[in-house]
C-alpha cells in the first residue's frame, strides 16, 4: 500500500535479533518484529529451511487489515522452535509459528536516521541495525509480547522513538523524526504483516523483465556513491611487482560495523553444519577439500596464527553444486551476507559500485556482426585480483579436512566470491588493464572494454590475420595484469589451429579448446561448425501433481534474451493470465481446462529443439545498404513486432 506524508516523519515498528535453536542444537540469529497485534507468529520458510525445523501439516486462514475472505491466505505448515534472548541466555521459550513464504517486506522500507534519547546511549538495543532496510524471519505476536517485557519505559519529546525494556533489549517505536528530511515523499507504509510470497515468484518476476524488453539506456551518470567507490578504486588501487592489481575492500564508513558482530561462532556453527553435509555425501566432500586444497596451493589463502583479532570478520562457506558446468561442479560460496550478532553483515558495510560491462543483449548483437567469432573466458576472474593487507582479515575462514582435527583459521588474499564488492572489483581491474597498457595493444585494449560479460569474451574480426593478431595482443594485454583465457574457440578452424600450436609451441603442453561442436555461450547454445544458434529445452521431467508452483517454475526457465522464440514464449504469458484468472493457489493441482493445455504446450516446446538462426548477420565495413524493415501486428490477447535487416550489397 502507498500514501503520502512528510517524509520527516516515518512510523518505526519494533524489531529484534533473537536466537533461534537449530534442529542440530546450535543457536542462529534471526531478526524478528514483535507485533502485539498479531494473535499467532510466523516464520518464513527460507528460515525454516536455515534451522533445518520439522514442519507439521496443518490447515488454516490467515486474516490480515480488513477480515476480508477474499484477501486470506491459507497456511500448511507450522513448527515448534526454541528461541533464546542475545543478552540474557538463561531466558528461554517455546512457540509456535506458522510458516510463511515471506513474513513481510523490508523494514523499514528505506533507511532512516532518528533521534536519540541520550538516557538510551548506555542501554543494549535490540536491534542495533534498527534504521537499515532488512529482511523479517519471524513474527512474534501478542503471547511472546507480554513474556518478554520488562519495567522500564523511556518517552521522549516529539519526534523520538518510544523505548521499551524487553528481555531481548530495549525495542524502539512510534512515529519518529527523521533527521535530515524536508520534503514530500510517496513511501510504502505496513498495513497488514500477513503476506505471501514465493521464490517462484521471484522467477517469474525476472522472467517478465528479461521479456518485457525494457532495456535501459546507456548510464551517462554515476549516483553519489558510485563515484565515492570510483575514486576509492582510484585512491587504493595498486599493482604488486608482477603487475597483479590489489585492491581496497570498498567500506562505507572508516569503521565497519561487521567488525563487532562476534562472527566467529557464528560462522563455527555454519560449518559443523556444512560437516554434518559432508557425512551426507561423500563424493561433495571429496570435491570441496579439493577446492579449498587448490586455494591453499595457488595462495589464495593462507593460515593465520593470531586467531583471537578481535576484530575480524569470518565468512561461513557452503557449497553449490552444478552438475551442467564443464569446469567446476562444486562451487565454493562464501557467505558475507550473514550477519553478526549487531545484525550488520559484510556486504552491508561494502560498497557495490556501478554496472561496468554493456548489457548482455548488447554483447550478443555485436558478436553477431562479425564474420569470424572468437570466445574464450578467463581462467579464476575474481581469484586474479589481491586484496590488500590492511582488509584480508575482513575475509577470514574457519577449515578442516576431517571433524576429529582442530578447528584452522585462514584468511582469503584474493576478491572473493560472494563479497557485494567482488564483481566490481574484479570488472573494474580487467577494465583498468585496457586502460593502463593499452596503447600497446590496440585491437584488443577495445575489445577488453566493450567485449567482455563479466569473465566471458565474445569478440569477432574480418579476417584470420586480424583475429590472430587479437588473439596474440588479448594474451599479451591480459597477462600484463595477472589475467589469462582459457577454452577458446572460433567458428574458423584454420585460426582455431593457429591458436593451438602457439600455445604449445610456448608450453609444450595441449591447450584446452572449446572444440565440441556445440557449447553454451552467455547462456545461449551455439553450435560452432554451422556457426548458428540452436535453442535447448531444460525443462525437468514432469512431476506430479501438476501444480501453479511447478508451471511458473518451468516458465521461469526459458530464456530468451533477444526475443528469437517470441512466438512461443507468449503462449506461456498468455497461460501465466489464465493461471491467475483461475485464482488457484500455488501447491494447488491444475483444473483439467488448463492441465490439457499446459501438457500440449510443455511437449510442443520439445519443437524448439529444432530452432537454427545464423550467428553472422552478413554486416560488414563495406559501403552495402542495410534496410530495416519492421512488423506489428494485434489481437485480442497479444501484440507482437518485429525488426528484419535487409542487406543489398553496393554492387547490385
Amino acid at each position: 500500500m502507498t500514501c503520502f506524508a512528510k517524509a520527516s516523519t516515518h512510523v518505526l515498528l519494533a524489531t529484534a535479533l533473537i536466537n533461534v535453536e537449530s534442529r542440530t542444537g546450535s543457536l542462529i540469529c534471526l531478526r524478528s518484529l514483535l507485533d502485539q497485534g498479531s494473535q499467532a507468529s510466523f516464520i518464513s520458510e527460507s528460515a525454516v529451511q536455515l534451522l533445518g525445523l520439522k514442519r507439521h501439516p496443518i490447515k488454516t486462514v490467515v486474516s490480515g487489515l480488513g477480515g476480508d475472505p477474499q484477501a486470506s491466505l491459507s497456511c500448511r505448515f507450522m513448527v515448534s522452535m526454541k528461541i533464546q534472548s542475545r543478552h540474557d541466555p538463561s531466558f528461554v521459550i517455546s512457540i509456535k509459528a506458522y510458516v510463511m513464504n515471506k513474513v513481510t517486506s523490508l523494514l523499514p522500507d528505506r533507511k532512516i536516521v532518528v533521534p536519540m534519547l541520550p538516557s538510551l546511549s548506555c542501554e543494549v538495543l535490540a536491534d542495533p541495525s534498527f534504521g537499515t532496510p532488512n529482511k523479517i524471519d519471524v513474527l512474534l505476536g501478542a503471547e511472546v509480547y507480554s513474556q518478554i517485557l520488562l519495567q522500564g519505559l523511556i518517552r521522549g519529546p516529539p519526534g523520538y522513538p518510544l523505548a521499551q525494556n524487553t528481555k531481548f533489549g530495549w525495542i524502539l517505536s512510534g512515529e519518529v523524526e527523521e533527521v535530515g528530511a524536508q520534503l514530500e515523499t510517496c513511501h510504502n507504509v505496513v498495513v497488514s504483516l500477513h503476506s505471501a510470497h514465493s521464490d517462484e515468484s521471484e522467477l517469474l518476476r525476472k522472467f517478465w523483465e528479461l521479456e518485457s524488453g525494457q532495456y535501459d539506456i546507456e548510464k551517462t551518470y554515476l549516483t553519489e556513491e558510485e563515484q565515492l567507490y570510483e575514486r576509492l578504486f582510484a585512491e587504493t588501487t595498486r599493482r604488486d611487482e608482477s603487475g597483479r592489481y590489489v585492491v581496497s575492500l570498498p567500506f562505507r564508513t572508516p569503521d565497519p560495523k561487521c567488525k563487532y558482530g562476534h562472527s566467529k561462532q557464528i560462522a563455527q556453527k555454519r560449518f559443523l553444519i556444512l560437516e554434518k553435509r559432508f557425512l551426507r555425501d561423500p563424493d561433495m566432500k571429496k570435491e570441496y577439500v579439493k577446492v579449498i586444497n587448490e586455494y591453499l596451493d595457488l595462495g589464495h589463502m593462507e593460515k593465520v596464527e593470531d586467531k583471537e583479532r578481535t576484530d575480524a570478520v569470518y565468512l561461513p562457506h557452503h557449497a553449490v553444486v552444478r552438475n551442467d558446468k564443464i569446469t567446476t561442479k562444486v562451487r565454493v560460496v562464501f557467505d558475507a551476507s550473514c550477519t553478526g550478532t549487531n545484525g550488520a553483515s559484510l556486504n552491508q558495510d561494502l560498497l557495490v559500485g556501478p554496472t561496468l560491462q554493456p548489457e548482455l543483449h548488447h554483447i550478443l548483437m555485436n558478436w553477431r556482426q562479425f564474420p569470424i567469432c572468437l570466445v574464450a573466458d578467463i581462467i579464476k576472474m575474481y581469484r586474479q585480483v589481491k586484496v590488500s593487507k590492511t582488509d584480508v582479515d575482513f575475509q577470514r575462514i574457519l577449515w578442516r579436512e576431517n571433524p576429529e582435527d582442530e578447528l584452522q583459521h585462514f584468511r582469503l588474499l584474493r576478491v572473493t566470491f560472494g563479497t557485494s564488492s567482488a564483481p566490481y572489483l574484479a570488472v573494474k581491474s580487467l577494465q583498468q588493464i585496457a586502460h593502463d597498457e593499452g596503447a600497446d595493444f590496440p585491437l584488443a585494449s577495445n575489445r577488453v572494454l566493450k567485449d567482455f560479460y563479466v569473465d566471458d569474451l565474445m569478440t569477432g574480426c574480418q579476417n584470420v590475420e586480424e583475429g590472430i593478431k587479437i588473439y596474440h595482443e588479448m594474451k599479451k594485454l591480459l597477462g600484463r595484469g595477472g589475467f589469462e583465457l582459457q577454452r577458446w574457440s572460433t567458428n574458423n578452424s584454420e585460426l582455431l589451429d593457429h591458436i593451438q600450436e602457439d600455445h604449445r609451441q610456448a608450453t609444450g603442453d595441449h591447450l584446452e579448446l572449446k572444440t565440441d561442436t556445440v557449447s553454451k555461450i552467455l547462456g545461449l547454445t551455439w553450435n560452432r561448425s554451422s556457426d548458428e544458434f540452436e535453442y535447448t529445452v531444460n525443462l525437468p521431467p514432469l512431476e506430479t501433481p501438476v501444480t501453479k508452483r511447478r508451471v511458473i517454475s518451468d516458465i521461469a526457465k526459458l530464456f530468451d534474451p533477444l526475443g528469437w522464440i517470441a512466438p512461443a514464449i507468449i503462449t506461456a504469458k498468455v497461460f501465466i493470465q489464465r493461471l491467475w484468472l483461475s485464482g488457484i493457489d500455488w501447491d494447488q493441482e491444475l483444473p483439467s481446462s488448463l492441465m490439457k493445455d499446459w501438457l500440449n504446450y510443455r511437449e510442443e516446446l520439445k519443437q524448439l529443439t529444432q530452432f537454427r538462426l545464423p550467428r553472422w548477420i552478413h554486416a560488414s565495413s563495406d559501403d552495402s545498404l542495410v534496410e530495416l524493415h519492421g512488423f506489428a501486428d494485434a489481437s485480442n490477447i497479444a501484440y507482437a513486432a518485429v525488426v528484419y535487416a535487409l542487406r543489398q550489397p553496393h554492387h547490385i
